[in-house]
């Protein structure tokens, strides 16, 4: 018997962008939210969302509720500029099978 096969993983580094601060503060905008009633809609603390603003990282879970709350208001593509702007429900194809996010979204 040989030795087993050692499994090298490379972890690219996360890319996060500098400009967050920036879309953060265009998506409260949109969205009609002060900073404090953002830190409530997202069930965090006030001073955490003024951390964001100033430039700290947001952690998964919390980006996971933001993108949430930003798909649901249909206003995505505040945070995500590259996603696109979001597509009329009537623009789908479903017969085809559509896009699942959107369809997602949709329900």
């Amino acid at each position: 018997m040989g030795r087993r096969q050692q499994y090298v993983y490379h972890v690219e580094p996360e890319v996060f962008p500098d400009d967050f601060p920036d879309r953060l503060d265009r998506f409260r905008q949109a969205a009609g939210f002060t900073w404090g009633g953002l830190a409530r809609e997202l069930r965090v603390n006030a001073r955490t969302v003024r951390r964001w603003k100033a430039g700290s990282r947001v952690g998964s879970g919390h980006l996971i509720s933001l993108f949430a709350l930003a798909a649901r208001l249909g206003l995505l593509h505040h945070l995500l500029p590259e996603a696109g702007k979001p597509v009329a429900a009537t623009e789908l194809d479903t017969g085809s099978g559509g896009c699942a996010v959107c369809l997602a979204i949709q329900d």
